[in-house]
């Protein structure tokens, strides 16, 4: 809908020389807070990424040139969120979108998957199933994006797969309901949609962008090791393993984070009928391991009943000689299938298979890669690992913000299943004594929900001297630095 801002959270960093128009939309501006407001006027409102230069784009149905960014300005992330068409298959759209990013392997485009959740588009299974909105959204190298509650709920509007060949869609979920981010003139709103959730995903992409680069000497990543360690480091939500509503799971940027700095990642390339094995050594202690592989595939011919061109297959090898396959959801057009949870298969459809064992016994795992189908090959992969214990780590807050007595905050953590509850407290005094916040924090949760102390024997709570602690089975762990708790100030100014 034209220019982003004027708005201060984009100050010097926007690049809008193609765009002609102005209308009266705030679609844009709204995307591109999320993506990278910089919450110069209102830090509560920082978006994902808030230090990225943005080039804003014209609309345009058959895509800005991504490419041409790509090479003149050093564009890597792509973010689009609006529809076109509804369980479209394998358009001239997604075949361009796919080969975009095979020839320039930096690049990702990072797509919403849509509104449409309710609506019937014709996948076979009436209402509620098959109904992602755009050709472009279904393409095999993207990331589609579901909608996501603060409470990681799935909205009821967000799109679901399957993509019109059966293939996983959408790839992941993010928040995408009451989202706080800019319009034009120095003001905010909030907003809901996969539009949304989308720039979300896409600021984390370029969060993740710039880890691999201070990691590996200012380099670029490829695009298919950044997907796959995006989808491999997902929390799991609804049915075990992947599903059609949520894709992999919540993009958990910590957790990719850690994929990247612990080397927990190899590439490879593979061709026809050939094989190629990995040696995974897993410690005793694991919690659960998760082992994803991942390829950019080439494009399929435009309305190919099938997408994948590739087809590789992985399975695993237990150290007891057990033959462990990746997760593989049923297709068929029927509501109850669809609905079905994941077992182990052979996936003849998708150019991603993970594999995951909890509680997994020590000792060396072998992963067989087999060149199924590789028509056009050498076939370049990436495999992303896991190892999962039983540590706990406060994800929210870790110090520095600002809370606000009687206000309710989601306390976060990163956590492995168990079936035992956390114990959650605070200190006022730079841990000299600590306050019980609840005993029962959920079992197989990731959040509680707090009220933010307003007194303490009658005195009203203002310190600079808060932390939050989390604990289960002897194992804890609390905010890296002091927090605040205060009353918002009144400040008035004039001139």
């Amino acid at each position: 809908d034209g220019f982003v801002g004027p708005h201060i959270d984009f100050k010097g960093r926007t690049e809008q020389s193609s765009v002609q128009n102005d209308f009266a939309g705030d679609h844009g501006d709204m995307v591109a807070g999320i993506l990278a407001g910089a919450g110069n006027l209102n830090p509560a409102y920082t978006g994902m990424a808030k230090g990225a230069k943005l080039h804003v784009r014209q609309y345009n149905s058959s895509l800005p040139q991504s490419v041409q960014l790509h090479n003149d300005s050093g564009v890597m992330v792509f973010s689009s969120s609006y529809g076109n068409g509804c369980n479209g298959g394998y358009t001239s759209l997604c075949r361009q979108v796919d080969q975009e990013i095979r020839l320039y392997p930096s690049l990702i485009q990072v797509f919403s998957c849509g509104n449409s959740g309710n609506s019937d588009c014709g996948y076979g299974a009436g209402a509620g199933w098959g109904n992602v909105t755009g050709g472009h959204k279904q393409a095999k190298n993207v990331i589609a994006v579901a909608n996501l509650t603060q409470i990681s709920n799935l909205a009821g509007s967000s799109s679901r797969g399957p993509a019109a060949d059966g293939r996983i869609k959408p790839d992941v979920g993010a928040k995408g309901t009451s989202v706080n981010s800019t319009l034009p003139n120095n003001t905010y709103d909030s907003f809901t949609g996969t539009s949304m959730a989308c720039p979300g995903v896409a600021g984390c992409m370029a969060q993740l962008y710039q880890a691999y680069k201070e990691l590996n000497g200012n380099i670029n990543p490829p695009s298919a090791l950044m997907k796959c360690i995006v989808l491999n480091s997902a929390d799991d939500l609804g049915n075990p393993g992947p599903d059609f509503k949520h894709g992999w799971g919540e993009i958990n940027v910590l957790r990719g984070l850690n994929i990247l700095e612990n080397n927990n990642y190899e590439s490879g390339t593979i061709t026809q009928g050939s094989d190629e094995d990995h040696i995974l050594n897993i410690p005793a202690g694991t919690q659960e391991i998760k082992i994803m592989v991942y390829w950019h595939d080439k494009e399929a011919s435009t309305n190919a009943s099938v997408a994948l061109v590739n087809d590789l297959d992985i399975n695993l090898t237990t150290p007891s000689g057990n033959t462990i396959y990746p997760w593989v959801l049923d297709p068929t057009p029927s509501s109850t299938i669809l609905n079905t949870p994941a077992v182990q298969g052979v996936d003849n459809l998708n150019n991603m298979e993970q594999i995951t064992i909890k509680n997994p016994p020590s000792g060396a795992y072998i992963l067989s890669i087999n060149g199924t189908t590789v028509p056009y090959g050498p076939q370049q992969y990436f495999m992303t690992y896991e190892i999962k214990s039983s540590e706990i780590t406060l994800t929210y807050p870790i110090g520095g913000e600002g809370l606000v007595p009687g206000e309710f905050e989601l306390i976060r953590w990163d956590a492995p299943e168990d079936n035992n509850s956390f114990v959650l407290e605070y200190t006022l005094d730079n841990g000299l004594n600590w306050n019980t916040i609840t005993n029962n924090a959920g079992v197989n949760s990731n959040f509680y929900n707090w009220n933010i102390p307003t007194s303490i024997n009658g005195v009203p709570v203002a310190t600079d001297a808060a932390r939050v602690r989390i604990s289960r089975n002897g194992i804890s762990d609390e905010s890296d630095a002091n927090f605040t708790i205060i009353d918002v100030p009144n400040v008035s100014v004039n001139w």
